[in-house]
């Protein structure tokens, strides 16, 4: 029997973990003519080929035992933007690209939220007062507000603040609920959800106030972690419905969803890039190895890797 998230393991672990049937049905791949996978290193400029070489990307890498946010402009070598003790991770964009929200875990344990300018300056906290567990930022498209999930209520809830930090406003108060994203029109939130009691995690959508929840999916299947693609058509996530997380892509428009990749080992937490041609995941092939992928969409084939980078996010430099 599959069991659903604790709200202890997504703090702690910043990644889903579950189980789920070893019978659960699959469907033949994608034929696909894209160019083979290749390998970018980690402190090398990427290739004038390769798919993100003109984008500026930001990811978390694990580095001497401890989580650091990285930014990789085009044409250099990548450079390390928190430089403390601390696990930094999951960073995020602001929608002009002069700032990043990340999640950093404190010397306590705790979990909380942080902002710093895109060169790595001002790290400050957002939070002015203490909601315990604080993680999974993003921007309204606007760059005024920053949705995240809190513990503060006792379990997993969705909240929006201001970029002052003060009085953050709750807005689902059913279930567990968090790795939510804003639309591209800042009218919609989607999200992960285990209310309706069933044991497992789906994708739903409200609207930005959070009224009108709507469920999308809804397999029995943990599905979580979804992203807009920039058009507000598509909605990816990754879901354990092959019995290894894979990305799957949610059709707002025909009302279906569909596998995009098929790995062997998980594949999690996707992202689009600019121009959507591509979405970018996080692989974990061994216990403590994460690469970060490229997948074109929607042939799902892997077209580039970027050892040791978690949760790429890119914008355009321009």
């Amino acid at each position: 029997m599959k069991h659903h998230l604790t709200l202890l393991g997504l703090c702690a672990l910043t990644a889903l973990v579950a189980c789920a049937p070893a019978n659960t049905p699959q469907s033949t791949p994608v034929a696909s003519p894209i160019q083979a996978t290749a390998l970018s290193p980690l402190n090398s400029p990427l290739s004038p080929a390769d798919p993100l070489a003109q984008l500026d990307l930001v990811y978390h890498s694990l580095q001497g035992g401890a989580r650091h946010i990285f930014r990789r402009q085009p044409g250099r070598p990548p450079r390390q933007l928190t430089l403390n003790g601390l696990n930094n991770t999951e960073a995020r964009w602001s929608p002009d690209g002069r700032q990043i929200a990340y999640t950093a875990n404190m010397a306590e344990g705790r979990y909380e939220l942080y902002v710093m300018n895109a060169d790595g300056s001002d790290q400050r906290r957002l939070l002015k007062q203490d909601l315990a567990y604080n993680w999974g930022a993003s921007w309204s498209p606007d760059g005024t507000q920053i949705l995240f999930a809190s513990n503060h209520s006792g379990f997993s809830q969705l909240y929006v603040v201001g970029l002052d930090g003060e009085n953050p406003r709750q807005i689902t108060f059913e279930g567990n609920n968090f790795l939510g994203a804003w639309s591209p029109d800042g009218r919609r939130i989607a999200f992960t959800s285990d209310r309706g009691g069933q044991g497992d995690n789906e994708i739903y959508v409200m609207n930005a106030d959070g009224s009108q929840v709507e469920q999308l999916t809804d397999n029995a299947i943990d599905d979580a972690a979804p992203a807009w693609s920039p058009d507000g058509r598509y909605l990816a996530f990754h879901s354990y419905e092959q019995g290894v997380f894979n990305i799957y892509v949610y059709d707002l428009e025909r009302r279906q969803s569909q596998a995009v990749t098929r790995e062997a080992l998980p594949v999690r937490f996707p992202a689009w890039s600019p121009d959507g041609r591509y979405i970018l995941a996080t692989q974990q092939p061994g216990e403590r190895e994460f690469d970060g992928l490229v997948i074109a969409f929607p042939e799902g084939q892997v077209v580039q890797r970027l050892p040791g980078a978690e949760e790429m996010r890119a914008r355009p430099t321009s």
